[in-house]
């Protein structure tokens, strides 16, 4: 029988998980919010998932606006592989849960929705339209978006996947990959921009910081607090398996 380790995650840590989750994708429009006024001159706009483009502003500036927020939530995936190499076992599981709360599979998925489905975008695909205008087709910019996603998030993830209990691992990838979107898509972008869509607290705020926004963000973060030590619970004792650094190759492969 294996001694590997098996994931048993308890309802506060998946909780804290998916509060984490929630976190990241509001630190991820607020990199859009912040670019955009840094670098349009004003806020633009917003929803619980997406920043609207200010008026005004240059393509090449907005290109930089698109591309801003990607790149943090590909810094995340990339931290949490590099601490899910650690030997603590808090340490892993706070990387293991800022992989996957990163959203990895929302940055691939609409960059393939793009290239066949007409009016859809994404990031990554408007960062390539608006630097390449013309000159490529709907297809061939949604193909350079895919590039550009697969790219970042392919590494962080196969490390990842070598990490996990090999009798887990393909559960465990497919349910943390996909859960959390589909959590994101029906709590965050069905349920909250819903509320928002009504008006709900929109006295408390504005068009770029709705009121909605301020306080759901505010309850999920002493949310957070109060659970973020159950965040250990995610990676059993011991660990996944035999820890290995992300950015050093292992014995083997250097031989």
């Amino acid at each position: 029988m294996s001694n590997t380790p098996r994931f048993r995650p308890t309802s506060a840590s998946i909780l804290a998980f998916l509060c984490l989750t929630l976190l990241l994708v509001e630190a991820h429009e607020q990199v859009h919010a912040l670019a955009t006024r840094l670098l349009c001159g004003g806020w633009a706009g917003r929803v619980f998932d997406n920043v609207l483009p200010y008026p005004g502003c240059s393509a090449r500036r907005l290109a930089l606006v698109d591309i801003a927020a990607p790149l943090f939530s590909y810094a995340c995936l990339g931290l949490g592989a590099a601490l899910l190499g650690r030997a603590d076992r808090r340490t892993q599981s706070f990387g293991f849960a800022l992989q996957f709360a990163s959203l990895p599979l929302g940055r691939v998925l609409p960059q393939v929705v793009t290239v066949f489905v007409a009016g859809s975008t994404a990031d990554e695909y408007s960062f390539v339209h608006r630097l390449a205008g013309d000159a490529l087709g709907r297809g061939a910019t949604g193909m350079v978006a895919v590039a550009i996603a697969l790219a970042f998030t392919m590494p962080p993830l196969l490390f990842a996947w070598r990490r996990l209990p090999s009798a887990q691992r393909p559960l465990l990838f497919a349910g943390f990959c996909g859960l959390p979107l589909l959590f994101v898509i029906v709590w965050l972008i069905v349920g909250m921009n819903g509320l928002l869509a009504h008006g709900v607290l929109a006295s408390l705020g504005t068009a770029a910081w709705p009121g909605l926004v301020r306080v759901h963000t505010a309850v999920v973060a002493v949310a957070f607090l109060l659970l973020c030590r159950r965040l250990s619970d995610l990676v059993p004792a011991g660990g996944p398996v035999l820890p290995r650094p992300f950015f050093r190759p292992s014995p083997e492969s250097a031989a």
